[in-house]
């Protein structure tokens, strides 16, 4: 990954992985806001419906995190030369686990004896150990090569928490867009990375590795704009999906017709019932003072 194109593939995949999530994401969530429409489910990976017969229930996201995974080894292994190192160990090792939750995927589709949750928690752990192998690949480093990085272990750290949260709260779509987001901000900041300390372009201006302070402050002040532009681009699907839904015909308004009508009678009842409570209270006391 100590070059452009690996920094690029690893964001590549986190992105296109994000936005996928994001999509369906937005797609389950206004379905489960029409009327008698589904309730609302977190899971690890979605159907892809726009296959076709069963293809459109098979696991594709597993399979996908495996055929991810040999790329990045053969990228790793292969077009450096065949030298299997600690710097590339450990990059094979992230992809490894990557590559085992999306095994383990496939086998929760086909039922094979695994626990309920086992998904997430191979997700996790891949995760975890991708900020493991992180922590322990800054020593020695250039100071804004450090700083790069260590934004990139706070991101991480958030996805694991959003997986964590996913993982117990199964009906929030929150945390579910919590994942996408992470993920999304993984993606291009593992880009930025790539363009700041191995920029392809012929000509572009070199950061200064031994980072003054303004550089700091410029590097913080970027992530935190990739965090907006992340935020900006998940609503923004959002927007779209729902623009989609309608021109397809989904009255997406109709759950929350019904649940405000049925909390407005509701309510009618509750005044008509404290009207009449009142009124007898009335009565009562002037009874009482008569």
């Amino acid at each position: 990954m100590g070059t452009f194109m690996g920094h690029f593939l690893v964001g590549f995949f986190s992105i296109c992985f994000s936005l996928w999530w994001t999509v369906q994401t937005w797609i389950r969530y206004f379905r489960s806001r029409m009327k008698d429409g589904p309730k609302f489910k977190c899971t690890v990976t979605f159907p892809c419906s726009c296959l076709c017969g069963r293809l459109k229930h098979w696991p594709i996201e597993g399979f996908l995190k495996v055929v991810a995974m040999g790329i990045s080894f053969f990228g790793e292994i292969v077009l450096l030369g065949g030298e299997f190192g600690s710097v590339n160990g450990q990059h094979c090792t992230m992809y490894f686990f990557y590559g085992m939750s999306g095994i383990i995927d496939i086998l929760m589709f086909f039922n094979i004896l695994l626990p309920k949750g086992m998904d997430y928690v191979a997700t996790i752990l891949a995760v975890t150990v991708e900020g493991l192998l992180l922590g322990f690949h800054l020593h020695h480093r250039e100071e804004l090569d450090v700083a790069l990085h260590t934004l990139l272990m706070y991101v991480i750290f958030a996805i694991v928490l959003a997986m964590l949260a996913e993982m117990y709260f199964k009906t929030s779509p929150l945390a579910l867009f919590a994942r996408s987001f992470t993920w999304m901000l993984q993606g291009t900041w593992f880009l930025q990375i790539g363009f700041i300390l191995y920029n392809p372009i012929s000509g572009a201006e070199t950061w200064d590795l031994k980072a003054e302070h303004s550089e700091l402050m410029t590097v913080s002040m970027i992530f935190a704009w990739h965090m907006a532009g992340g935020f900006v681009l998940v609503l923004s699907i959002g927007v779209l999906v729902k623009m989609y839904m309608r021109c397809r015909g989904n009255d997406l308004n109709s759950g929350a017709s019904a649940m405000h009508s049925v909390l407005l009678k509701d309510s009618n009842d509750d005044s008509t019932a404290h009207m009449y409570g009142s009124e007898l209270e009335s009565e009562d006391e002037y009874q009482f003072t008569y």
